[in-house]
């Protein structure tokens, strides 16, 4: 199923500032919301005497019956940021499946300063294990869950999902839930492409482009322990691209044309691929905007991430 719907601004700049305002504005009304209770900290593994924890959210109204779980993962080049950005960064998308009856956990996971690959997706997985396994205390069903996140956070709920439906996998334990759909908010999917800087122009004077060499200091490089083209093997295993198959579940990804650090290449060569193997997938490109433009967390956008979680892990109301 192809699906790339472009959406055109007459005027980058007036809007992209409009919409940080608004956003802004939004995040400051839903930062009191009574739409749901928040169970934080939850401890669901330790490491060296390190506690590694999740954030639990759950519509506040009472029912007698379980809900279904989402997964988010925060963004942050693998190197920075927390489960506890989640109100802030994606305020509309938070109350927006909240109100629909889900419940949703923001994971935490150890950080490029703390592990390299594959102890990011590890965390993820051992988490996602515990909340099946302690299901019925958090009043969640977790057999089947839905992989969501932005950026850094895109990239690994795209490989949790990907790799799920995968037997060549060895790098985490096994899981003890399917992934029914994937939402990846400009997410990174080959890391040897994402490690491939742009060119530039020679100083030569002759205005051909040069090659230019990814830096050990870059966000990949840290993520993976080197240079992706050092570690191809290590980057190839770290790549959603590397895993597709027609069991993989189905895949809705934002991203915007002028985005620097994610290309909008990365979301294009996923889909292609999605596409050959008959996998449902939505592509929705924002043109003039960069990455993590406030836009993806308004009416413009929200709306068709809860269409694809009602078409594809549906709360059905008796």
């Amino acid at each position: 199923m192809r699906i790339i719907l472009k959406f055109i601004l007459l005027s980058a700049l007036g809007i992209s500032t409009s919409q940080a305002n608004d956003t802004t504005e939004l995040a400051n009304t839903l930062s009191t919301s009574t739409l749901f209770s928040v169970q934080k900290d939850i401890v669901f593994k330790t490491i060296e005497n390190r506690d590694i924890k999740l954030d639990l959210y759950r519509p506040k109204a009472s029912s007698d019956k379980p809900y279904k779980l989402l997964i988010w993962i925060h963004g942050g080049a693998w190197k920075r940021g927390s489960k506890d950005a989640l109100p802030n960064k994606n305020p509309l998308l938070l109350n927006s499946v909240i109100n629909a009856g889900y419940a949703l956990a923001s994971v935490n996971y150890r950080l490029s300063t703390e592990a390299t690959f594959p102890a990011p997706v590890a965390d993820i997985n051992d988490a996602i294990n515990y909340l099946q396994a302690n299901a019925t205390q958090y009043q969640i069903t977790a057999d089947n869950v839905v992989m969501m996140g932005r950026s850094a956070g895109g990239h690994l709920a795209g490989l949790i999902g990907a790799t799920n439906t995968s037997a060549n996998v060895d790098f985490y334990e096994k899981p003890r839930y399917q992934v029914s759909a994937v939402v990846s908010f400009f997410g990174p999917t080959d890391m040897i492409q994402l490690g491939n800087k742009p060119a530039r122009k020679s100083n030569n004077g002759s205005g051909k482009k040069a090659a230019t060499k990814s830096s050990k200091k870059s966000s990949v490089a840290r993520f993976l322990g080197d240079i992706p083209k050092n570690v191809p093997d290590i980057a190839k295993q770290a790549s959603t691209t590397s895993y597709i198959n027609m069991k993989t579940p189905p895949f809705i990804m934002l991203h915007g044309t002028l985005d620097k650090q994610v290309p909008l290449s990365q979301s294009e060569m996923l889909k292609t691929l999605l596409d050959e193997q008959g996998v449902l997938n939505q592509l929705y490109i924002e043109e003039g905007v960069g990455h993590s433009a406030p836009v993806f967390d308004t009416d413009k956008y929200v709306p068709h991430v809860m269409d694809f979680l009602q078409q594809h892990f549906p709360i059905v109301v008796k």
